[in-house]
């Protein structure tokens, strides 16, 4: 049965103050305010199109759909990345106490003109996975159908809802800092396609993830950002599990294989994870003293010589590790 709306409800109106980042070619960064009356129904989409019609026909922004659909308006609403029209301008006003809200242009990619950034990066990114299904010659000439099972259906559904509006790249750090790693959204359109059993171009996309999957910082920005949940982190991971499958691994890989097992091996010795033992291990000797003596420096050696004790009945971790019965 649905219930009714309060009067108070019905009539919620509320004057926000809109601060927008605003940049052009000829005057560079600057800041611009809007006041417009809004109620509980009003999109942020709504809210940036009212103020170019009614008050600054000057103001450039992107949006299309308005359904969450397009990623067209992806863009930062009081400092967390976010598509405008999934976006309720009251919602903003409620969760942060106050009737500003600041719209900026996303992270990391360059502005064009105020609230609208160059993709093309973000793109060529994509496109580096190969972002579309290669079915067998046979499929292709009608001589044959592939049919996807339920199983491997519910296994790609999810990352199939990638919009490619750029929030989790705008957010990312590694993507940043590395100009090797591909970024989350190229991650989750390539192992749709890599966990494809209908696709024929296995290794040829698994020589360009398999490398960038183990630059991933895990920080989990991806997972926090996107509007679609489509968990690009869950695909990185998902991806290194096929690293075995790679003959030529980079040394970043094969670093990322050495790092997993020595992990592996201190929870099944010790059921701990023994920090210092398991940088050792993957890292090298040589690697290790370097960075020893700057821990040193840094006065954090201690950390570095706690001694671990194995955890009572380890016998019950390395069961369940599949080490003894």
């Amino acid at each position: 049965m649905q219930q009714s709306m309060k009067p108070s409800e019905k009539l919620e109106q509320v004057e926000i103050k809109v601060k927008v980042r605003r940049f052009n070619q000829e005057r560079g960064q600057y800041w611009q305010e809007y006041k417009l009356v809004v109620d509980r129904f009003t999109q942020m989409t709504e809210v940036l199109r009212r103020i170019k019609s009614e008050q600054d026909p000057t103001l450039a922004y992107r949006a299309s759909c308005h359904m969450a659909v397009c990623g067209s308006c992806a863009m930062k609403l009081n400092n967390e990345p976010r598509l405008a029209c999934k976006t309720l301008a009251l919602d903003l006003v409620r969760k942060y106490n106050t009737n500003e809200i600041v719209v900026e242009p996303m992270d990391f990619f360059k502005v064009e003109k105020d609230l609208i950034v160059d993709m093309e990066d973000f793109y060529s990114r994509m496109y580096k996975v190969k972002p579309r299904l290669y079915p067998a010659k046979e499929v292709v000439e009608n001589k044959a159908e592939q049919r996807l099972t339920p199983e491997d259906q519910k296994e790609l559904w999810k990352f199939a809802q990638c919009i490619w509006c750029g929030l989790c790249v705008s957010s990312c750090p590694a993507v940043r800092i590395d100009k090797e790693f591909l970024g989350p959204a190229a991650h989750a359109k390539g192992y749709r396609f890599l966990a494809d059993p209908r696709d024929t171009l296995y290794e040829e996309r698994l020589k360009v993830l398999i490398d960038s999957s183990w630059r991933c910082t895990y920080c989990y920005q991806c997972f926090n950002v996107c509007p679609r949940d489509v968990e690009p982190v869950t695909t990185i991971k998902k991806t290194r599990a096929h690293t075995k499958f790679l003959k030529q691994k980079s040394e970043v890989a094969e670093t990322g294989e050495k790092h997993v097992k020595a992990i592996f091996e201190s929870i099944r010795n010790t059921g701990k994870l023994e920090e210092a033992k398991v940088y050792l291990t993957t890292y090298g000797l040589v690697t290790s003293i370097r960075d020893m003596l700057y821990t040193m420096r840094n006065g954090k050696t201690q950390l570095a010589l706690i001694k671990e004790k194995k955890v009572n009945e380890i016998g019950q971790i390395q069961k369940l590790m599949g080490e003894k019965e």
